[in-house]
C-alpha cells in the first residue's frame, strides 16, 4: 500500500495532479482481490496481476480523465512490480505467453520485511513533515471517506491472520482463497519469527488510516455545528 502511494504521488507531482490519496492506498493492494476470487476459479497472481489486463481495465479511464489516470494506474502496477516480483512468481502479460519473472525472495525474507519497512517510513515521513500531504490526510476533506476501503482491507488482513484457526475449515469448504496457496501457508506465514514485524507495520498503517478518518469527520461535524 504504502509504495503504490509514494510511486502514485511520485508520478503526480511533475504532471501537477492532485490526486486522492486513499485511493492511490487502495489500489496498490487491489491486485491481492483475487485471493477472494478462488470460489470463482480465478488463480492467485493470474487475472488481477497482469499488467496487461490492467492496462485494457484503465483504458476506459485514460480516455476519460487523461493523464489525470496516470498515478491510479502507477499504484496498481506497483504492487505487481515493487510486491509480487520480488515475493512471487508473476507473468506481467498474463495471459500472453509463459514468461514468468520472481527475484525469489520469500514474503517474510529480510529483503522483503525491509522494503516493506522502508516503504511505511517514507510513507509517514511524507504524510507527517510534507505540509501538501499532512493537509491532504487530515485536513477537512470528503476523500477522508475513502480510507475506510484501506482500512477494511488492512483489518481483514488482521483479523483473517488471527482468526484463522477458526475461519480455514469454513474457507476451504465453500472455496473463497482457493486455488491460491494462503489457506496452506497461513500457519508457516504467522509461525515466522519475523511475522510480528510484518503485522505491526499493518497495525500502524491502519492505526494511521483511522486516526485520519476520524479527525476528518470531527472537522466536518464541527463545521456543520457552526454552520447551523
Amino acid at each position: 500500500m504504502c509504495w503504490g502511494y509514494i510511486t502514485g504521488k511520485l508520478s503526480s507531482s511533475p504532471l501537477h495532479i492532485n490526486v486522492n490519496p486513499y485511493l492511490l492506498l487502495f489500489l496498490a493492494a487491489l491486485p491481492d482481490v483475487d485471493l477472494l476470487l478462488g470460489v470463482f476459479g480465478i488463480h492467485h497472481r493470474t487475472w488481477t496481476h497482469s499488467i496487461l489486463i490492467w492496462s485494457v481495465a484503465f483504458a476506459p479511464f485514460f480516455i476519460k480523465y487523461k493523464r489525470n489516470t496516470i498515478p491510479y494506474f502507477v499504484a496498481v502496477i506497483s504492487h505487481i512490480i515493487l510486491g509480487d516480483a520480488i515475493v512471487g512468481r508473476i507473468n506481467p502479460i498474463w495471459p500472453i505467453g509463459k514468461f514468468n519473472f520472481s527475484l525469489g525472495y520469500g514474503l517474510l525474507s529480510i529483503e522483503n520485511i525491509a522494503l516493506e519497512a522502508a516503504g511505511l517510513a517514507i510513507f509517514l515521513f511524507w504524510a507527517f513533515k510534507i505540509k501538501e500531504a499532512r493537509t491532504s490526510f487530515f485536513g477537512k476533506s470528503r476523500r477522508n471517506l475513502w480510507s475506510i476501503l484501506s482500512i477494511l482491507t488492512l483489518a481483514g488482513f488482521i483479523l483473517f491472520t488471527y482468526s484463522f484457526n477458526v475461519t480455514s475449515d469454513a474457507f476451504e469448504e465453500y472455496g473463497i482463497l482457493k486455488p491460491s496457496r494462503l489457506i496452506d501457508s497461513t500457519p508457516l506465514i504467522t509461525g515466522h519469527q519475523l511475522f510480528p514485524i510484518e503485522l505491526a507495520m499493518h497495525v500502524i498503517l491502519l492505526v494511521f488510516l483511522s486516526v485520519s478518518l476520524i479527525q476528518g469527520l470531527r472537522r466536518q461535524s464541527r463545521e456543520t455545528t457552526l454552520k447551523s
